[in-house]
């Protein structure tokens, strides 16, 4: 028979699994369309600068670093 610690467990890791991989893609939604607003103009290619990685970076970073603190 499973504790309640173990379904506690499983059920937070199945939430914030599936919350994450939403939050994912509508953050990656978000970054593609800035860079095709930012390319519109230009005929280059879509990119993230090493900047803009670095910054994001640091952001999701930061983020973690908050929910570790609840």
């Amino acid at each position: 028979m499973e504790d309640k610690n173990d379904t506690f467990k499983r059920n937070a890791l199945l939430v914030g699994g599936i919350v994450g991989a939403l939050i994912g893609v509508v953050a990656a939604n978000v970054i593609v369309k800035a860079a095709e607003q930012e390319a519109e103009g230009e005929e280059g290619e879509l990119a993230i600068t090493p900047a803009k990685g670095l910054k994001l970076g640091m952001l999701v970073l930061g983020l973690l670093r908050q929910i570790s603190d609840i």
